[in-house]
């Protein structure tokens, strides 16, 4: 939907291809448990009959399928210049038993390796369109001249406890971008890290709440 500030692309489970299987709706809203406020968020990924799905959240808009791969435009906009994010999560993962494709450099094993959950941040001067199924289009949040500043989640390892976790995401902003204002703001959740790549553990479950902006302090650079 066009016209929300939030946007997942779970929508694609439910749509033409991918709704083969029956409707699944992997990022939904709860009420319990929350940390603050009546709703949080359930992101849990899944696997369609033909495909893994995991579950996101992330502030852009969704553009429909490619086949089985999911068109998305990162970025809604935005002039603030933050120095971190903030919030609370809890992160339940499951064993990642769908491999397709893995990063380089990343190293999984079906059946043994825990998916890992992913939140980051990011400062940008135009909105970013890419396909899931397309590497070549994925963001290069280090490099492209695009993105001003940038933080992620340190760990996507489990939560512990049963209650949710407080995280501060400091924003590290580009030296030579020090001075420049942003259009748009990216924030990202996903359940599962590498699911751009179609790869997670199935029931791997992330809840996100009470998410805030913070402009105190000094910018890193």
């Amino acid at each position: 939907n066009t016209t929300s500030f939030w946007n997942t692309s779970n929508p694609g489970t439910t749509q033409g291809i991918g709704a083969i299987g029956g409707a699944l709706n992997p990022t939904t809203s709860i009420t319990s448990p929350v940390q603050h406020g009546t709703y949080a968020a359930q992101l849990k990924s899944a696997y369609k009959i033909i495909a893994f799905a995991a579950a996101s959240l992330y502030t852009g808009n969704f553009q429909g399928l490619s086949g089985m791969s999911a068109n998305m435009e990162f970025g809604k906009p935005f002039t603030g210049r933050p120095t971190s994010l903030h919030g609370y999560y809890k992160y339940t993962p499951t064993v990642i038993n769908h491999v397709d494709r893995v990063p380089e450099g990343v190293t999984i094993t079906s059946g043994e390796t825990m998916d890992q959950c992913a939140i980051f941040i990011a400062l940008a001067t135009k909105t970013f369109t890419f396909n899931n199924g397309d590497e070549s289009s994925f963001i290069d949040y280090a490099n492209d001249n695009n993105i001003i500043a940038y933080g992620e989640l340190p760990s996507g390892a489990a939560t512990s406890g049963d209650g949710y976790t407080e995280f501060n995401i400091p924003l590290t902003y580009k030296k030579d971008c020090i001075d420049k204002k942003p259009t748009h703001i990216i924030v990202v959740c996903s359940a599962s890290k590498y699911g751009d790549y179609m790869t997670g553990g199935e029931g791997s479950t992330l809840l996100v709440d009470n998410f805030s902006l913070v402009y105190d302090g000094t910018p890193l650079v």
